[in-house]
């Protein structure tokens, strides 16, 4: 009877963190007949109702309903020990546990106190707090399967980077299409200058319109008036879109921004006019979720001074900053 199993048909499984890896385990849960909940600050609801999967407002209210968690986020302040100690009472009894994303999202104390009262029923760590680790208490312990931060390294997964780097390779001296660049594309030098002040504005403008609610988004858009809208901007947009981003999803740049937005079902827009009002330009952004439009515009003052110029439909002027 010690190597008696549970099936997964029937079971929940919770995911934190909807992204490409997160959609991925979505997607084989479903095949296993799991029921899957998911916590995404940043997931349009429409998608993840494609992928079958039904979301929860928080992570703390995600912990009493599944039997199995995994996590796929940054390490960031907020997701630091998202569970620990306080949250122990929460889980539900016998759960498992499972962290190939980050050391640290788990707190390690809480683990192996919620495996010794018998609160937590198993734990899977690819990831630890400190590492390399080379020990640690939950070591040894029934119930604990560990490995050494492997990702993706097996024979299969080095076989298909080398083929994928390969037609990458391929399309662009074929067709000069470029994907999953690590850097930006060639932008002419003065090109780059003309707008590069409003790179840093239009990336403060979605850090902040995305603090304001805490509800999955539909939509969101980018909209320019005067001067900057007679200029090249597709950078800048870039930029308003991993300020959107930013501590939602790791490593969100420029380059790859809206390529991740995208993946979450977040419908993008731009708009342009080169009439000018009371700026010579303004930026001006939307995010659109199920229950309201959050707007914010900002200008710059002279070449590199950002400032807000307005903020859910009132007008104001303050440095923007934070």
């Amino acid at each position: 009877q010690k190597f008696t199993g549970v099936q997964l048909a029937g079971k929940t499984l919770g995911i934190v963190g909807l992204g490409r890896i997160g959609q991925a385990v979505a997607r084989r849960a479903r095949a296993f007949e799991m029921r899957v909940l998911g916590f995404d600050p940043f997931i349009a609801a429409d998608r993840a109702a494609e992928l079958g999967v039904d979301l929860v407002t928080g992570v703390r209210d995600l912990l009493p309903l599944v039997d199995y968690l995994t996590v796929h986020t940054p390490l960031t302040d907020e997701t630091r020990h998202l569970v620990g100690m306080d949250e122990l009472a929460l889980l539900k009894p016998g759960i498992r546990l499972v962290n190939c994303a980050r050391g640290g999202i788990y707190e390690e104390r809480a683990l192996v106190e919620g495996l010794e009262r018998g609160i937590i029923g198993g734990v899977a760590l690819d990831v630890f707090e400190r590492e390399p680790c080379t020990d640690s208490p939950l070591f040894g312990m029934p119930g604990v399967l560990v490995t050494p931060h492997l990702g993706a390294s097996t024979e299969e997964a080095q076989s298909q980077v080398a083929v994928e780097g390969v037609n990458l390779l391929i399309d662009f001296l074929t067709h000069g299409t470029i994907r999953h660049a690590v850097n930006s594309a060639a932008v002419d030098p003065v090109e780059l200058d003309g707008v590069r002040g409003f790179l840093d504005l239009a990336w403060r403008l979605g850090q902040l319109v995305a603090k304001l609610d805490d509800t999955a988004p539909r939509s969101c858009s980018i909209a320019y008036r005067g001067e900057i809208a007679s200029r090249s901007t597709r950078l800048v947009t870039a930029a308003f879109v991993a300020g959107l981003l930013d501590g939602v999803v790791e490593d969100v740049n420029i380059v790859n921004a809206e390529v991740l937005l995208r993946e979450r079902g977040v419908e993008l827009l731009e708009q342009s006019r080169t009439d000018r009002g009371s700026f010579n330009s303004v930026v001006a952004v939307e995010l659109t979720t199920s229950e309201t439009v959050h707007r914010a515009a900002g200008t710059l003052f002279g070449h590199a001074m950002p400032r807000l110029v307005q903020l859910e439909g009132h007008r104001l002027e303050a440095y923007l900053d934070g």
